[in-house]
C-alpha cells in the first residue's frame, strides 16, 4: 500500500490497521511490519540469504538504532566522492524492506543496508569476501534509542501486547529478550563476533558509534581507505561536517534529502529517527536497578565473547 497516496483520515486508519498486525516470525527472530515481510516472512528472508551479491555491492549492517542512518549518509558521499547529501530514505535500499529485484539494475557500487542477524544476510555476499561494513554502539544506549523509535514507528509497535510499553516494562522485556527485534541486540553481536573471530566473515570493516563520535574525521578516512577511495583531507572534513548529527537531522527534516516522509508514519508526527545522537544518554534512564539487572544479563551473555563497548564519553 502506497501510503503517500492516501488522504490524511485513510492514512491514519491505514497506520492503525498496520499497528494492531502481529509481527512477522522468522528463525526465532522478531521482524519489522515491513509490506515484503508480512506478504511472506520465509520467502522474503530466504530471498535476502540467496541474494545475487555482486563483488562491487557494498553491504551495511547493523542492529538498529546503532547508527546506521549516520554510517549510511557517510559512506554514501565517500562512494559519490562527494559532500552531496543522498536523496531519499536509507530504506529505499534496505533488503528486508524491499522487493529484492528492484536492486538488480540499480548503477555499481550499489550500496545496501539491512538490519537482519549474520546467519541471515546473503550467504555469497559472505562467501565471495565481499564489502560489509558492521556498525556496533553500546547497548543502553541502543536500549534507549529503541525505546524512543518503537514508541512511534507502526512497524515496530506491537499493539496487542502494549510493546514498548513503559520504560520498565521495556527493560524487563529487552533483558528477557522477549519481542527479539532480529533476534535481540546480544544475539546479534554475539554472532558478528563469532563470525569474524573465526574467520567465517573476512572482508568486514567494524565501526563503533562511540569512536565515531570521538574522531569523525579519523573514522571516516578508514572507512575511505577500506572502500579504497582516495578522498581530499578537505572533502573528508567536508563529509565529516555534513553528517554532524546537527546538520544531517536538520538536512533531513528541512527537505534537503527530499520529502521528509517519516512524521507522515509516525504515531507523535515528528521524526522519530534523529533525537539526540549521544552517548551517555542512558544514564537519564536507567535506574540503579535497571542499570544492575541489565549488567548482569551482558554478563551472563557476553562473557564468553571479547565484546567491550563504550558507554560515555
Amino acid at each position: 500500500m502506497d501510503f503517500l497516496r492516501l488522504d490524511p483520515e485513510e492514512r491514519e486508519k491505514a497506520l492503525n490497521t498496520l499497528r494492531a498486525k502481529k509481527h512477522p516470525i522468522y528463525d526465532g527472530c522478531m521482524l519489522p511490519k515491513f509490506p515484503s515481510l508480512l506478504a511472506n516472512t520465509e520467502k522474503h528472508m530466504e530471498a535476502i540469504r540467496n541474494y545475487d551479491s555482486k563483488e562491487t555491492d557494498v553491504l551495511l549492517c547493523s542492529f538498529p538504532k546503532a547508527g546506521t542512518h549516520w554510517v549510511h549518509e557517510i559512506v554514501s558521499m565517500i562512494l559519490q566522492e562527494g559532500a552531496q547529501y543522498t536523496s531519499g530514505h536509507k530504506v529505499n535500499f534496505m533488503l528486508e524492506a524491499m522487493n529484492l529485484e528492484d536492486f538488480d539494475n540499480r548503477p555499481s557500487p550499489r550500496f545496501l543496508n539491512t538490519h537482519v542477524t549474520f546467519r541471515h544476510i546473503p550467504k555469497k555476499h559472505v562467501d565471495n569476501g565481499y564489502k560489509i561494513i558492521h556498525v556496533s554502539r553500546n547497548p543502553k544506549d541502543v536500549m534507549v534509542s529503541f525505546y524512543n523509535h518503537a514508541k512511534n514507528d507502526p512497524c515496530a509497535l506491537c499493539t496487542e501486547e502494549d510493546f514498548p510499553g513503559t520504560w520498565n516494562d521495556y527493560i524487563q522485556d529487552m533483558c528477557a529478550n522477549k519481542h527479539n527485534f532480529y533476534g535481540g541486540f546480544v544475539n546479534y553481536e554475539r554472532e558478528w563476533e563469532v563470525a569474524k573471530r573465526t574467520k567465517v566473515v573476512t572482508n568486514v570493516h567494524s565501526v563503533f558509534y562511540e569512536d565515531l563520535k570521538k574522531n569523525p574525521v579519523g573514522e571516516i578516512e578508514r572507512m575511505a581507505a577500506f572502500l579504497k577511495k582516495e578522498l581530499s583531507p578537505k572533502l573528508i572534513r567536508d563529509i565529516a561536517d555534513k553528517c554532524s548529527f546537527k546538520h544531517l537531522a536538520e538536512a533531513t527534516t528541512s527537505g534537503q534529502k527530499g520529502q521528509d516522509i517519516t512524521p507522515i508514519f509516525s504515531t507523535n508526527k515528528t521524526n522519530f529517527l534523529f533525537r539526540k545522537g549521544t552517548t551517555g544518554d542512558w544514564k537519564n534512564w536507567f535506574t540503579v536497578a535497571q542499570n544492575e539487572m541489565f549488567e548482569l544479563m551482558l554478563e551472563s551473555q557476553l562473557k564468553d565473547t571479547g565484546l567491550k563497548f563504550t558507554y560515555e564519553l
